[in-house]
């Protein structure tokens, strides 16, 4: 109802001002630049009219021209954004296909169509990778730094290229740069404590530990094996070098962390024995020997008392092995001791049955060549003695490797 009164009044307007513009045209007179119009006020004011008409249809049609062209552009666009998203998808299902080359092709046609989008940086770094083009890799790696999303990807390829060239600072330097973020990845840390440790820089090692990044990488029971046995390396190292009271205090905290790590009491009882004090550690080695018998264990506990009579350590290994005395270590070391003290039957019993085929091939080994021992200085048998001396070397045709440093928090924690 509004709008028809206004629409009313607009055109009774309009009518009233043509009558008065009919009854009064008036003149306008207008010089400009030599020249001169003279007209009615009328005609005046409908050019005006009819110029603002054409601007206007002018005005709107270039706006229609140009919303074309943009829409044609930003169609363009689309398109190969599309298309780019679909060469980023391809390049990185080549990538989980194992495709190499053609992870790469993908990689330049997102790279053309989509230019410097992260994501075409990181399919690069992984066809690259893929591929083994070293020089492209880290090329893309580098790009990746200079975003802080993209950041720790890059840091990441760039260790873990570093690593596979031994190039032990250069994967130090990156790892340590990711761990100046508040967001520190798990990998990083990991990184560096496997560089401590294949540098066996054990305080190091330790240290990194402490980090609260580490109390999330790790589950509880990780990180106390890790604590404890990287404890226990450091332990063998100082006793390596001769400081024996380094030796006693990094053991002792290995025990602390972990009183099952048999590897710490056996390196304690020796660390003792090398201050004069073997006899302390007794009590660690029976305690350990009770959890798990073990020969470096046997050997500690016998370097406890030196310049002891056979017939004393086959007194105080009896002791020993009542901790445990059905287990087959156990058995073993109070056969081998009585064998010393030339005490034949009690050898002899304790042997018995360790030779079957349900024993483990190195008991059985060991029994068989302590059973060629007695034949041989009791009753003098030398026919039985090769016998059971044949019996123990084909039952070591395949001896079990021997155990190396650890080089990794993987094969610390793969250690049994």
């Amino acid at each position: 109802m509004t709008r028809l009164i206004l629409y009313v009044v607009l055109v009774a307007a309009l009518v009233t001002g043509a009558v008065w513009l009919a009854n009064d045209p008036g003149s306008v007179s207008m010089t400009w630049r030599g020249w001169q119009i003279e007209t009615s006020v009328g005609i005046l004011i409908t050019t005006i009219i009819v110029a603002v008409i054409v601007i206007l249809l002018v005005m709107r049609l270039l706006a229609v021209v140009g919303g074309t062209v943009q829409a044609f552009a930003t169609a363009r666009r689309e398109r190969r954004f599309k298309r780019g998203l679909a060469s980023l998808g391809d390049g990185f299902a080549a990538v989980q296909a194992g495709q190499g080359k053609a992870a790469k092709k993908f990689a330049r046609e997102a790279a053309t169509l989509l230019q410097e989008n992260p994501a075409v940086m990181v399919l690069r770094r992984d066809a690259a990778a893929l591929s083994g083009d070293a020089r492209e890799m880290q090329i893309a790696a580098e790009a990746l730094l200079a975003r802080p999303e993209t950041e720790l990807a890059g840091l990441r390829a760039l260790a873990d290229k570093a690593m596979r060239d031994g190039d032990v600072a250069g994967a130090l330097t990156h790892a340590k740069r990711a761990l100046t973020r508040k967001d520190a990845p798990g990998w990083a840390l990991q990184t560096v404590i496997d560089m401590e440790i294949a540098a066996e820089r054990w305080p190091e090692a330790l240290s990194a530990l402490d980090e609260k990044l580490a109390r999330e990488a790790f589950s509880a029971t990780e990180l106390k094996r890790l604590k404890s046995r990287l404890q226990t390396l450091q332990a063998q190292a100082a006793l390596g070098r001769g400081d024996a009271s380094a030796a006693v205090n990094a053991a002792k905290k290995a025990m602390d962390v972990d009183d099952a790590n048999q590897a710490a009491v056996t390196v304690f009882a020796k660390a003792m024995t090398a201050q004069g004090r073997g006899r302390k550690a007794a009590g660690a080695v029976e305690r350990a020997w009770a959890v798990k018998p073990g020969i470096e264990l046997l050997a500690a506990y016998r370097m406890l008392v030196p310049g002891e009579s056979a017939l004393d350590w086959a007194r105080r290994i009896d002791g020993l092995a009542k901790a445990a005395p059905d287990h087959p270590e156990s058995r073993l070391a109070v056969a081998s001791a009585s064998l010393e003290a030339e005490l034949w039957g009690q050898t002899r019993n304790r042997l018995s049955g360790l030779t079957g085929d349900d024993a483990a091939p190195h008991i059985r080994a060991r029994a068989a060549q302590l059973l060629a021992d007695v034949e041989r200085r009791e009753r003098g048998d030398t026919a039985k003695a090769a016998e059971w001396l044949d019996l123990a070397l084909e039952i070591q045709k395949n001896p079990a490797k021997a155990a190396r440093k650890p080089k990794s928090v993987a094969e610390i924690l793969a250690q049994a």
